[in-house]
């Protein structure tokens, strides 16, 4: 996201992050096809933070979409007032504005008669609940508020009149009202009955229907303290048809907290095993419900910009963690230097791991104490039962872990960071979005911009980039892809590439996300075919042969995502017509004059080469059995062709903690057949190399590690 403290709840489909959207679908179907309602109520249930007001949002915007002009949909937010009085006035004034605006003056007249009496009524609600519905409740004494409306109505009629009245209207009316009480859970109980008995009572009108959305157990507390006679019985009396809010899949908001480090503190934090045992042992536990994910974002994303370069991440963010959600066993840590960092002392080892481990447990219980006593241990190794040596201390300096003495009090300090990405710079980028030249300049300066640990700002600015693609003038589009499409290959650096588990982002992907962004819901099929075919003219080997291969699979009928038609990047026939001519021209070009060999995607352009000439994997297989002989070439297939497998320790028992990740270790991305090369030319060649130790040393070394990955492949 590129706002980090924008807390409010989504509004449309397409940033529902935890599977909600269908079941919103769902009810707002339902809600629409109601017939003659009476003050129908429903019920969305669920607790602090679990996503109600979103779901909320989704369910009105399926409504709209649904384009009724019989149905009128108006947002009662109550937590914009306080006290009874003024809620039952803003309630009703409320209702008198869209019933006017779906019937006219009378209802507003009608509505304004029976505000006053209900205002005027000394205990107010509780007098119109049994005026009105004849069902007596107690209410509260409200006063003043009828003030308002002393000159706005007569005296000569009773609630009775009004109600009936105003029923008889709403009754006659072909249109039907929705009101939407969100927040409900920000009032204080008796503003929160409040809002209860006026449903109950006076908005228990012909056509029109309420969707409240609260903490259901909140609710009824409430409820039970106020009217202990009736406890459950008095929401159901109001309450037709409720629905708990469905809950997220952990791996959905496993998922979310994981984007949310990436994009704050780099993807590439999640590279190591220490990372991810931390995040499946610390954080994970904590982030129970979508407003969890928003707390730990906005937290973090104060806290790494101070300090991010100078910490170990994987300890950083599972500290943060406890600071959030921990924060007494947070400050117990702070206030304990000594005894956790460095090494197991004398003595300090099995049977007396409990007693140096409990006194920072204290107020811990069931999945919580669990939780904290695995924090303990990932973050200082000495509350574990491994005894380590000097050597693994000064690799645990050389990662700055908060183990470290020196590094300990780095953790608990606050300091500005220099490195940001001011606003200006990307308002200044996506107004000079036509000049191609700026474009190309910024871009290039950004990739000779290092992030501490971190790559370049490349990725920074693409991800900016494509989070204000939407401010793009459509006339720039064009200039804007021209210029990135041209310098891809140049800016597409390794270090800007995630690595390690969950990696998944790198600039060829970012340039995906960014054209997506950039040209949906703005351009046709047509106009996109034809400004595609424009901005890549000039475009560099590596993306052309990218684009075009998503190109070519979006028509494919074995894709995963199916997209329908009007939504792909360009049509069938340019897909496999004109960008595959091109592409193709491009590798022959770089084959010709040699630069193809020396391209970081050289197998994937191989690949390519094959599968754009449907299969046909002649022209690849004649240029690489003309490069074969040479020694440089099997250095460069044989580095190209090594690729990182992963294994996991199951851990001991015992106390000892088993890695949640796997390790990597070196694979050969050899399958049993290769088209477009002569394995067993290749074999042979690597061989002879590594046998006559000619070349130079790091070349020999990866000959010899992708011989060894091969012959484990074969062996397997």
């Amino acid at each position: 996201m590129s706002n980090y403290f924008n807390d409010s709840p989504i509004e449309k489909a397409e940033d529902d992050r935890y599977g909600v959207e269908p079941f919103a679908q769902a009810l707002a179907r339902g809600i629409v096809n109601i017939k003659d309602p009476v003050g129908t109520t429903i019920a969305l249930y669920g607790e602090w933070g679990s996503g109600k007001s979103s779901v909320v949002n989704l369910v009105r915007s399926s409504i709209d979409k649904e384009n009724n002009s019989e149905l009128i949909v108006t947002e009662f937010k109550g937590w914009w007032f306080r006290g009874e009085e003024a809620l039952a006035l803003a309630f009703l004034q409320n209702l008198s504005t869209v019933l006017k605006d779906g019937i006219g003056d009378q209802a507003k007249a009608l509505i304004l008669g029976l505000a006053k009496r209900v205002l005027q009524s000394g205990p107010s609600i509780g007098a119109i609940v049994g005026a009105a519905t004849a069902n007596p409740v107690a209410g509260v004494t409200i006063t003043g508020a009828s003030k308002v409306l002393s000159d706005l109505v007569g005296q000569d009629k009773t609630v009775e009149s009004y109600f009936n009245e105003l029923s008889e209207l709403l009754a006659k009316q072909s249109r039907r009202f929705l009101v939407i009480v969100d927040d409900i859970d920000r009032l204080n109980p008796e503003e929160a009955m409040a809002i209860f008995r006026l449903i109950k009572s006076v908005g228990r009108l012909p056509n029109v229907m309420y969707l409240l959305a609260f903490d259901r157990e909140l609710a009824e507390k409430a409820v039970a303290e106020k009217y202990p006679s009736e406890q459950a019985h008095f929401l159901e009396k109001i309450i037709q048809a409720g629905f708990d809010l469905p809950v997220p899949l952990k791996s959905d908001l496993n998922a979310g907290v994981l984007a949310e480090i990436g994009t704050i503190c780099g993807f590439g934090v999640t590279e190591s095993v220490q990372f991810m045992n931390v995040f499946y042992d610390v954080i994970a536990p904590h982030i129970r419900r979508p407003r969890d994910v928003v707390r730990f974002r906005n937290a973090i994303s104060v806290t790494w910009p101070a300090i991010g370069t100078e910490v170990n991440a994987a300890d950083f963010i599972a500290l943060e963690t406890l600071r959030i959600f921990e924060p007494i066993l947070f400050r117990t840590i702070r206030q304990n230097k000594d005894k956790l960092c460095g090494v197991q002392q004398h003595g300090e080892n099995s049977p007396n791991q409990s007693e140096r481990i409990d006194p920072f447990l204290t107020g811990l219980a069931g999945w919580r104490l669990e939780v904290g006593k695995a924090a303990l241990q990932r973050i200082f190794p000495r509350m574990g039962r491994v005894l380590y040596g000097n050597d693994v201390i000064a690799r645990w300096d050389s990662e700055r872990r908060v183990c470290v003495p020196k590094h300990f009090d780095t953790y608990f300090r606050l300091a500005l960071s220099e490195e940001t990405l001011p606003l200006t710079v990307i308002q200044e980028l996506v107004e000079k979005a036509g000049d191609k030249a700026f474009v190309q300049k910024t871009f290039r300066q950004a990739a000779k911009t290092p992030r501490k640990g971190r790559g370049t700002l490349v990725p920074v600015y693409l991800d900016e980039l494509t989070s204000y693609a939407c401010h793009v003038e459509k006339k720039d589009v064009e200039v804007l892809l021209t210029a990135l499409f041209e310098i891809h290959d140049e800016i597409d650096l390794d270090a800007d590439a995630d690595k390690g588990f969950y990696a998944m982002a790198q600039t060829t992907l970012r340039y995906h996300w960014l054209i997506r962004r950039v040209t949906e819901d703005r351009f046709s099929l047509e106009e996109r075919t034809n400004l595609y075919l424009a901005a890549t003219k000039s475009a560099s080997l590596g993306w052309m042969v990218d684009f075009t291969r998503s190109t070519r699979r979006e028509h494919e009928a074995s894709a995963q995502v199916q997209r329908p038609e009007e939504d792909r990047l360009v049509t069938k026939e340019a897909a496999r017509g004109p960008l595959t001519e091109h592409a193709l021209q491009l590798i022959r070009s770089a084959a010709k004059d040699g630069s193809l060999l020396n391209h970081p995607d050289l197998i994937s352009i191989l690949y390519r080469w094959e599968d754009f000439l449907d299969g046909d994997a002649s022209e690849a297989r004649a240029w690489t059995d003309a490069l074969i002989p040479k020694d440089e070439v099997l250095v460069t297939l044989a580095g190209r062709l090594t690729s990182t497998s992963w294994s996991a320790g199951m851990g001991m028992g015992g106390g000892f903690l088993a890695d949640r990740v796997a390790r990597g270790s070196p694979m050969a991305a050899i399958p049993e057949k290769m088209d477009f090369l002569d394995l067993d030319a290749f074999r042979a060649g690597l061989e002879r190399v590594s046998k006559e130790g000619r070349i130079d040393p790091d070349s020999l070394k990866i000959v010899q590690t992708f011989l060894a990955a091969w012959d484990a492949k074969s062996q397997n």
